[in-house]
C-alpha cells in the first residue's frame, strides 16, 4: 500500500472491495453520506471526496439531493490482479496475524473506557445488526471493531486498525470465488453474538477466542484463494512486504524542523552536547542535515522557546542546561496536542510491549537471553536499550513497522522534556529501575509471564506519571485515557501457548 493514500482513498477503496465482492449489489442504493459518515467514522466532507473517487472510477453514480446508485465499476485486467495479489500473499498473512494479536487487546482497552450507559446505547445498536443481516459474523465485525475503537478516547487505537483493514485488502479475481463471498455463504454461527456477550461481560478470554476464530476463518479462506490464483500463473511473483500507518489528519508525521530540534534536545540531555558550548553555524549544521537554512532556523526557535539554548549576537547559539522542573513545555496549542499524541502513543505501547516482549524471547535460546539482559542492564540508556532489544527480534514486519512509528512519536512528545530522566534518553527513576531488573531477570531465567508482567508495570508507571504531568498542566483530555492495573493472564498465554504454566 502506497504511504501516500488518503482517508478518501482509504474509504473509497474500501466501499469499492464491497462492491467488487457482492456485499454491496449493481443498482441498490447506497446508504446516505451521514450514514456513512458514522458508519466509517470520518467526516461529511471525506465521505464526499470518497463518493466523487467512486463515481470517477464507474463504481456510482450519484444525483444531487438522492442517494448514490451502485454501479458494476470498469472490468479489471486478470493477469495483472493475479500477479499483485500473488505479491501481497505475505502481506496478508503477516496483517491478519498482527490484527489477531493487537485487536482483542484493543476492544477490551476500548471497551473499559465505556460506562454501562454508554456499553448499553452501544450494545443495543449492535443487537438491532444482528437482526437485520443474521448472524453473519465477518459481515458485523467490521463496523463494531470502528464503533468500538472509537471510544477508546486513542485515536491512534482507530488509526491503527484501519491501516492494518487496508494492510488485507484482498483484490477481486473475477471468476474466482473472492475468500468473502465463501465466508458471506457459509456465517459463524453465534460468533457475533458471543463476541458481544464477551464484551458485555467483560470477559476478555471470550473476547479474544471469538475473534480468533474469526480471523481464522479468514485466513483459511485467504489461503485457498491465494492457491487457486496460483495455479494461474507458470512462476510466482516474488512476495512483497508493505506496511504504512495512515494516521488520522490530527496527527501528522513531524516537519523536518522539529524532528531536527528533537534530535538536538536528546543530544543535549544525554550529555553528547555539554552546556556552555556552542553549536556549529547554521549553514555547517544545515549541511550536515541536509536542509534549508531557514528548515534549521526554525528548530533553532524551537529550541530557545524550550530554553536549551540562547543566541549571542555575534557569536551564535549557546547550549543550556535548563532547570526542567521549571520548564513549561506546554506553553502553546500546538505542542499541547503533540504532548496529548505522545500520551496516547505512550498508552498503546504499554499495551503492544505484552505481545512484542513475548514475540522478541520466543526465538532466544538460553545464552541468547542472558546476553540480551546483561546488554539492557549496562546499557547508560537501559529503556532505550530495552525499545531497541524489542525492534530488532520481532518477527512479523506489520508489528515492527507498528512499533517504529510509536517510539517516534513518545520520543516526539513535549512532556518527554520533563520525563527525561524517565523515560529513553535518560537514565530511570527507582521505581522503574526496580521494574526493569526484574524484567531482565525474568527474562535471563525463562520465566516469560513474570517477564511480560514486569514489562507492562514499568510503562503503565511511565504511562500514569506522564498523564498526571499532563492533567496537572490542564491537558484535560489526559483524564480520558487510562490503563489497568494488570492485563488478562489469558493473554500471556494465548499469545504463546509454550509459556503456559510457567510463573
Amino acid at each position: 500500500m502506497a504511504a501516500s493514500l488518503t482517508r478518501p482513498t482509504q474509504l473509497a477503496q474500501t466501499l469499492r472491495q464491497e462492491i467488487q465482492t457482492g456485499r454491496l449489489v449493481p443498482g441498490q442504493k447506497l446508504m446516505s453520506i451521514q450514514d456513512l459518515s458514522q458508519v466509517y467514522q470520518v467526516s461529511v466532507r471525506t465521505v464526499r471526496e470518497a463518493l466523487t473517487l467512486l463515481q470517477q472510477s464507474g463504481y456510482l453514480q450519484c444525483r444531487p439531493r438522492r442517494r448514490a446508485v451502485i454501479l458494476s465499476g470498469p472490468t479489471p485486467q486478470p493477469v495483472q490482479l493475479i500477479e499483485d495479489t500473488l505479491r501481497k500473499r505475505e502481506q496478508f498473512s503477516d496483517g491478519y496475524r498482527t490484527i489477531q494479536r493487537i485487536l482483542p487487546l484493543l476492544l477490551w482497552q476500548s471497551r473499559l473506557m465505556m460506562d454501562n450507559h454508554e456499553f448499553d446505547d452501544f450494545y443495543r445498536y449492535n443487537r438491532k445488526m444482528v437482526r437485520w443481516k443474521g448472524d453473519n459474523s465477518w459481515l458485523l465485525s467490521a463496523a463494531l471493531f470502528h464503533g468500538l475503537l472509537n471510544y477508546s478516547g486513542n485515536s491512534l487505537f482507530l488509526d491503527l486498525y484501519r491501516s492494518l483493514e487496508q494492510l488485507c485488502l484482498i483484490p477481486v479475481i473475477p471468476d474466482v470465488p473472492h475468500p468473502y463471498e465463501v465466508l458471506a455463504r457459509n456465517p459463524q454461527s453465534r460468533d457475533f453474538s458471543l463476541l458481544l456477550q464477551g464484551l458485555q461481560e467483560h470477559n476478555f478470554s471470550a473476547l479474544q477466542e471469538r475473534i480468533g476464530t474469526m480471523i481464522e476463518n479468514i485466513q483459511q479462506a485467504v489461503s485457498h484463494y491465494i492457491q487457486a490464483l496460483s495455479t494461474a500463473v507458470s512462476s510466482l511473483p516474488e512476495p512483497v512486504f508493505h506496511f504504512q500507518w495512515q494516521l488520522g489528519s490530527t496527527l501528522h508525521p513531524q516537519a523536518k524542523s522539529r524532528q531536527i530540534a528533537q534530535t538536538l534536545i536528546l543530544d543535549i540531555l544525554s550529555g553528547k552536547l555539554l552546556p556552555n558550548t556552542f553549536l556549529p553555524s547554521e549553514k555547517v549544521m544545515a549541511a550536515q542535515w541536509n536542509v534549508s537554512v531557514d528548515t534549521l532556523r526554525r528548530s533553532l526557535h524551537y529550541l530557545r522557546q524550550l530554553q536549551f539554548i540562547q543566541t549571542l549576537n555575534g557569536k551564535g547559539s549557546l547550549i543550556c542546561s535548563p532547570d526542567l522542573n521549571r520548564l513549561n513545555p506546554l506553553a502553546s496549542a500546538e505542542i499541547r496536542k503533540n504532548s496529548f499524541t505522545y500520551l496516547q502513543a505512550l498508552q498503546l505501547l504499554s499495551l503492544l510491549c505484552v505481545p512484542s516482549a513475548l514475540d522478541a524471547a520466543a526465538a532466544l535460546d538460553a545464552e541468547a537471553r542472558e546476553a540480551a539482559a546483561a546488554a539492557i542492564g549496562n546499557a547508560p540508556l537501559p529503556l532505550t536499550a530495552l525499545l531497541d532489544f524489542l525492534l530488532t527480534h520481532q518477527t512479523s514486519p506489520a508489528m515492527d513497522a507498528i512499533l517504529h512509528q510509536v517510539f517516534q512519536r513518545i520520543y516526539a512528545g513535549s512532556p518527554y522534556l520533563y520525563h527525561a530522566r524517565k523515560l529513553p534518553g535518560g537514565s530511570v527513576t527507582p521505581d522503574v529501575g526496580y521494574l526493569l531488573n526484574q524484567t531482565l531477570d525474568a527474562l535471563k531465567q525463562n520465566q516469560m509471564l513474570t517477564y511480560a508482567q514486569s514489562m507492562y508495570q514499568c510503562f503503565l508507571l511511565l504511562f500514569r506519571e506522564s498523564q498526571a504531568f499532563l492533567i496537572q498542566a490542564g491537558v484535560s483530555e489526559a483524564k480520558r485515557l487510562q490503563l489497568p492495573d494488570t492485563l488478562p493472564l489469558t493473554l500471556f498465554s494465548e499469545i504463546n501457548p509454550a509459556i503456559t504454566g510457567v510463573s
